[in-house]
C-alpha cells in the first residue's frame, strides 16, 4: 500500500459498525468481521469504530 492511499484511508470517515446481541452472538459476529478487515487490503489504515452491546434478552423489536 502506498502513502498516498494511507493518507486517503485517515481522511475518509470511519467504517461505523453496530452490533447488538447475547453475548455468543456478539462475540462470533466480531471474530467474523475481524477475520473480514484482515483479508482485506483495502482497510489498512482504515479507522472503524464498534459499538457494542450485550442484551441477554432481546427487546421484542429486534425479533
Amino acid at each position: 500500500m502506498n502513502t498516498l492511499t494511507r493518507v486517503i484511508n485517515r481522511l475518509r470517515r470511519p467504517l461505523r459498525i453496530r452490533l447488538v446481541g447475547p453475548s455468543h452472538q456478539t462475540a462470533a459476529a466480531l471474530h467474523g468481521l475481524a477475520h473480514m478487515v484482515h483479508r482485506r487490503h483495502d482497510m489498512n489504515g482504515r479507522r472503524i469504530r464498534i459499538d457494542l452491546t450485550i442484551r441477554e434478552k432481546p427487546l421484542e423489536e429486534w425479533r
